[in-house]
């Protein structure tokens, strides 16, 4: 046990060692290769959205294209670290450590247009912003992130959700998050039901309700209330997670700690006076070669709800026909090639982050792997080149699992990724909730938001 010990507290340290900060993927801890473009290239770049993925992809193509014009359009002026969300429901973190002032993270020589984008012409390279205003561009990045589609679920919108009297939340937004830290104290406390219930379509960070779920079950043990507190976890679709190790894995956490759970239960209503929750229960099944999906109604009472909503990027986006066209997000991430992230139709348009239309890839780590990849195929258009850097779908989220246990999940388009051994690859440590809690947030909004990691 006691080298062991030794053994772990090496190599944290030797991690700690790697430029002071940690990995959102700790398979590639080595900064990007910075290339810098000859001053003869001097192209107006319009980014749209300045969250995460478009702040970083602004300072990095100010490094490596010193002589472009770079704009953001955002009219919202906070942004927040909403990896720390799940830290705030676990009590550790509160609203105040995750908000940030976007005028403090976008650099000096980048110019920020506070308004939001209202129309994408992509045949004349051609923004026009809600005043009417237009912009022209050589390149356009978007980064537009996801919005929230709580309406979808009858009964619910985004008011209920941060309504502090309902008893309905979601670790999707910074108020949300607050509600579901009080949710879990309430329920450790004083018991009851807790039901979550996750879409069938893509989202980003797929281990945010199961990291809440963890949590409350744990602290239900270390408080002597476990048996007072009821749980259910209602998946829309048929897989805990995209990585098929890991869902397995996820599987095995639940079954081991006696904490139900349904697949292909897909919420559809709230009944918010009797404390409701409807779903259909999906049974998918062929017909002549047809697949169809059987239908049947499913309910289950609750004191608490805790929502992911479906997720879609701008209507911009399919209105200006960027969008995906076929498959179950049809006419709604951005179309671009999975690998070099450009737009399958139009060769000056990328998309980063949460928005791109690619099978995998919707968390703070993929935007660290994507925007040297979006960097250098710019470079490399500019130059009449072939695109060469390619995305790998990479994709990483230290899943809490206890206070104090984690496991750093990391897959991409090929179903793994390598991890640091003393990381794990499926493995609950101290050691990767260290990460989560004290490494990430600086390496994040310090290091990377530079494109310095």
């Amino acid at each position: 046990m006691k080298d062991s010990h030794q053994k772990n507290r090496r190599a944290l340290l030797k991690l700690m060692g790697l430029g002071g900060v940690a990995t959102l993927g700790a398979s590639n801890v080595i900064l990007p290769k910075q290339v810098k473009a000859e001053n003869s290239f001097a192209p107006k770049i319009a980014i749209i959205g300045a969250g995460l993925g478009g702040i970083t992809m602004s300072a990095h193509l100010k490094d490596i294209l010193p002589r472009a014009s770079i704009t953001l359009f955002d009219k919202k002026e906070t942004m927040y670290y909403e990896p720390g969300f799940t830290l705030i429901a676990a009590g550790i973190y509160t609203k105040e450590d995750v908000e940030y002032n976007k005028a403090d993270l976008i650099q000096d020589g980048i110019t920020w247009i506070k308004e939001d984008i209202s129309k994408i012409e992509p045949k004349q390279n051609k923004l026009k912003t809600e005043t009417n205003a237009e912009y022209n561009y050589d390149y356009l990045i978007i980064a537009t992130g996801v919005h929230y589609e709580f309406e979808k679920v009858k009964g619910l919108d985004l008011n209920t959700i941060h309504d502090p009297n309902s008893n309905i939340t979601s670790i999707y937004t910074a108020n949300g998050a607050v509600k579901a830290r009080d949710f879990i104290q309430k329920l450790v406390k004083n018991g009851g039901r807790a039901v979550f219930a996750e879409p069938n379509t893509a989202i980003k960070c797929g281990g945010a309700n199961k990291k809440v779920n963890f949590l409350l079950e744990d602290l239900a043990v270390k408080e002597n209330s476990r048996d007072k507190v009821e749980m259910l976890l209602c998946v829309g679709g048929n897989s805990m997670l995209s990585s098929p190790a890991h869902a397995m894995m996820i599987e095995q956490f639940y079954i081991e700690r006696k904490m139900p759970y349904l697949k292909q239960h897909l919420l559809v209503e709230v009944d918010t006076k009797n404390n409701i929750a409807i779903f259909d229960k999906l049974m998918p099944y062929s017909e002549n070669g047809v697949k169809k999906v059987a239908k049947e109604r499913f309910e289950s009472k609750f004191d608490y709800l805790f929502v992911i909503p479906r997720m879609i990027t701008t209507p911009i986006i399919s209105e200006a026909g960027l969008g995906v066209s076929k498959g179950d997000v049809e006419g709604n991430w951005v179309d671009v090639d999975q690998y070099t992230l450009q737009h399958k139709k139009y060769d000056n348009i990328f998309a980063i982050g949460d928005c791109a239309g690619v099978p995998k890839g919707k968390t703070g780590a993929s935007i660290r792997k994507q925007y040297p990849v979006i960097g250098a195929n710019i470079l490399s258009h500019l130059q009449g080149k072939e695109l060469t850097a390619k995305f790998s779908g990479y994709t990483a989220c230290p899943l809490l699992t206890r206070y104090g246990k984690a496991v750093m999940v990391e897959f991409d388009y090929e179903g793994t990724a390598p991890t640091l051994e003393c990381m794990g690859a499926t493995r609950e440590s101290w050691m990767n909730w260290f990460v989560k809690v004290y490494l990430m947030k600086p390496m994040v909004m310090k290091a990377m938001i530079n494109a310095k990691a």
